[in-house]
Order: C-alpha cells, then structure tokens, then sequence
C-alpha cells in the first residue's frame, strides 16, 4: 500500500504535493492540458506562426493563409512543411521546427484543423 502522502503516476510513485504543484505550473503556463496533450493554440502564439502567416483574417502576410490549410493539404504534407520548408520549396524563407516533437507538431495541426471548422 502507498502512503497516502505519495500518489502513483505511471509505474512509480511521487510526492502528492510535488505532483500537484508540477501540473498546476504547467496548466498555468498553457502548456499542457489536464490530459497532458500539447496545446496546439499556445504552440502557435509561442512559435510565432501569426507573425508571418495570417489565420481566420488576422496575421501576417510573408507566408501563406493558414485558413483551412487542412483542407488543402494532408496531414502528412503538413507534418513535413513545418519541420521542413524547404522540401516543398527550396527558396522559402520559413524556419525550420524541427525542434518541435511528433506530439507538438500534430496538436498544432488539430488546431489548425479545429479553427477551420468553426
């Protein structure tokens, strides 16, 4: 039995307290959801994405209109223009973001595709 100072996350077991308090900062910091998925709205403020592109009529004007990109494009085309912008172009100007993981590029692109819906 654990003591009831300690809770279990995954296989192992930490202090109630510390656990509480790391999940809080990170709500309160917008970068995880309770779930612990990768919110795609604060990735894209973060990474600065309306700065150069524009989205539902508000942004930038150097790249494309990210407005139902969804709809144009496939995940997979997506996924490989973000972390790679010159393979579908060489002469692009967009930065690479391949320092984002496979969960934060994919949360990005769910977002896209919900604000497209709406």
């Amino acid at each position: 039995m654990i003591n009831a100072k300690y809770m279990r996350i995954g296989a192992g077991c930490v202090n109630r307290q510390v656990a509480i308090a790391l999940l809080a900062a990170a709500v309160i910091l917008g970068i995880v959801f309770i779930s612990g998925r990768p919110d795609g709205a604060q990735l894209f403020r973060r990474e600065g994405c309306i700065g150069c592109h524009s989205f539902r009529g508000q942004g930038g004007l150097i790249g494309p209109d990210l407005t139902a990109v969804t709809h144009r494009r496939s995940r997979g085309w997506i996924r490989e223009q973000i972390r790679n912008p010159r393979k579908h172009h060489a002469d692009s100007v967009m930065p690479s973001f391949d320092h984002l993981s496979w969960r934060q590029i994919n949360a990005l692109i769910d977002y896209l595709n919900s604000q497209s819906e709406s």
